[in-house]
């Protein structure tokens, strides 16, 4: 999928700004660990890849990107479907101009994953600095070219999944249908 996108990225024209020029990037509240549970109503992302647990409240609207501030996968880039409480160790983007597509932005980011990655500092905890990742530079098309890219890509990122689901699912079957030859 990063080649696609990649390939997609790399031959756009268009201007060229700063993350901080379309959008607002804040950073998430810390909730105690001491409150969060195995499940729940909503999830809390803080630095990782994972959810840190789950809390009774969100502090994040459906349909957000997220990008890991802390820890060893800061810089992740993840696209949020449902509510959920973004951490201390968590930015979000927020309030993003009209004249960009959300889920552009998104796969724009996603794609260059590995170079926000390059943006931490420190070794014990790394993390990014939200005035580093402001100066982060994105390519804007027309919105036209913006909601083509966006679908095409939206569109594959979900075959993968189905793809990876049916995997899973025939993988299982095979585990059991060993079991029941052996048994």
């Amino acid at each position: 999928m990063s080649a696609i996108s990649e390939r997609f990225f790399t031959s756009i024209n268009g201007d060229v700004v700063t993350l901080a020029d379309i959008c607002d990037i804040v950073k998430g509240k810390q909730v105690n660990g001491e409150f969060l549970t195995d499940s729940g109503n909503y999830y809390v992302m803080n630095g990782g890849i994972e959810p840190s647990g789950y809390y009774d409240d969100y502090n994040t609207e459906a349909n957000t990107i997220s990008i890991s501030e802390g820890g060893n996968s800061c810089g992740y880039v993840q696209f949020n479907t449902t509510p959920f409480w973004s951490g201390g160790h968590c930015y979000t983007i927020q309030n993003i101009t009209n004249n960009v597509e959300k889920l552009y932005l998104y796969h724009y980011l996603k794609c260059n994953e590995d170079t926000i990655m390059k943006l931490r500092i420190g070794s014990g905890l790394p993390n990014i600095q939200k005035k580093d990742l402001a100066k982060f530079r994105v390519i804007v098309p027309i919105i036209e070219q913006q909601k083509t890219i966006s679908a095409f890509l939206s569109l594959l990122e979900r075959k993968v999944q189905v793809e990876t689901d049916i995997l899973i699912a025939v993988q299982s079957e095979k585990q059991y249908l060993l079991r029941q030859m052996f048994i």
